[in-house]
């Protein structure tokens, strides 16, 4: 990661350093134009989320009598968000700092990185593409270009893709990508509690696999490695309803429950968003979330309770949002990678845990 000296002796490090400060800015200024209220949430909290496949930093803290307290620092902002449209918060935003161990330092991955997350209390998930289109739009029509490797006339460069934003983006559904790349129905393989058709998929195409694979686990060894570097080449890509196994704190696709309201955003095969239709049913969302939990335990990490507050600002935001919530998490890191054509990560971030040891 780029250091003071660095910034100091390294003309294009201090480019892409001062393009990251005006992004940030731009979003800001995105999100302002909308109305959106930006929010300040805690990075340390008592009760981490239960994603089976993030791992939260740990912490103590000790009070004056020196009495331990633990803590974890996000892995992202998203319960407290939640909680807050629960309040009534109708629209917001937030960029900060999140934490997820057990992480490659440089390359697409750091264990320290820079979020943006927004919510809509009464939007769809497609008012969330929306958004993101015209969000980067946005920043693409006020930065000062050409920057020299990256922005250029609306094209972004990500190694040696060139990505145009100035159309219109495409939105493809995961059953589409799955039969365009692999031709494969994907149908065949969603909601089922049998893996077994799935498990035979990924070995007959030559991946390893065993019996303690789940879902999830077979589902990413064709994707990451068939599908995922082919998305978002031309144009940035909305891939869109994810199986619902994959989905636990997304609500069902009305017209087929076995997938979900999910999407992520693609450009030049680079991962970029997260983004839900939000599921506010608090009980379904406990006994997801309690799964969860027990794959945690299964796969050998650490458990802790389901946040409680979390599950009661659900059930007094699925009245308040009528079921309709929805949100996105977007890594600011790899945006600026994307606009500044920097490498990797080690270029867009000022030092790291890594650099200060």
């Amino acid at each position: 990661m780029s250091n003071w000296q660095d910034l100091k002796n390294n003309p294009r490090l201090k480019e892409i350093y001062d393009t990251r400060i005006k992004i940030i800015k731009l979003i800001r200024e995105f999100f302002w134009s909308l109305d959106f209220v930006e929010t300040d949430t805690p990075i340390a909290v008592r009760l981490a989320s239960q994603e089976p496949y993030l791992n939260p930093v740990s912490v103590l803290f000790h009070d004056t009598n020196n009495k331990k307290e633990k803590f974890y620092l996000r892995t992202s902002p998203e319960y407290s968000l939640k909680k807050l449209l629960a309040a009534g918060y109708e629209k917001i935003f937030e960029i900060g700092k999140c934490f997820r161990d057990q992480e490659s330092f440089g390359g697409n991955h750091n264990t320290e990185f820079t979020m943006l997350e927004w919510y809509r209390s009464h939007g769809k998930y497609q008012d969330i593409m929306d958004d993101t289109e015209n969000l980067f739009k946005f920043v693409s029509s006020r930065l000062p270009a050409p920057i020299r490797g990256g922005l250029e006339g609306g094209v972004l460069s990500y190694k040696d893709k060139k990505v145009d934003i100035t159309g219109k983006w495409d939105r493809l559904s995961m059953k589409e990508v799955w039969q365009k790349f692999v031709g494969v129905n994907l149908d065949d393989y969603v909601g089922v509690q049998n893996f077994e058709p799935l498990r035979q998929l990924v070995g007959a195409r030559g991946y390893q696999v065993s019996e303690s694979d789940a879902y999830e686990d077979l589902f990413y060894k064709i994707f990451l490695n068939e599908i995922e570097p082919k998305l978002g080449v031309e144009r940035p890509i909305f891939v869109y309803d994810y199986p619902a196994q994959m989905c636990s704190l997304s609500r069902p696709c009305a017209r087929d429950p076995r997938y979900a309201e999910r999407f992520e955003l693609y450009a030049g095969g680079l991962e970029l968003a997260n983004a839900f239709g939000e599921l506010t049913n608090a009980d379904e969302q406990k006994e997801r979330l309690e799964k969860d939990k027990e794959l945690r335990q299964k796969l050998g990490k650490e458990t802790w309770p389901v946040d409680p507050d979390f599950i009661s600002a659900l059930a007094s935001l699925h009245g308040v949002a009528k079921g309709e919530a929805s949100g996105i998490a977007l890594g600011v890191d790899r945006m600026v990678l994307l606009f500044t054509g920097a490498r990797d990560l080690n270029e867009v971030m000022f030092q790291s845990v890594k650099d200060q040891v």
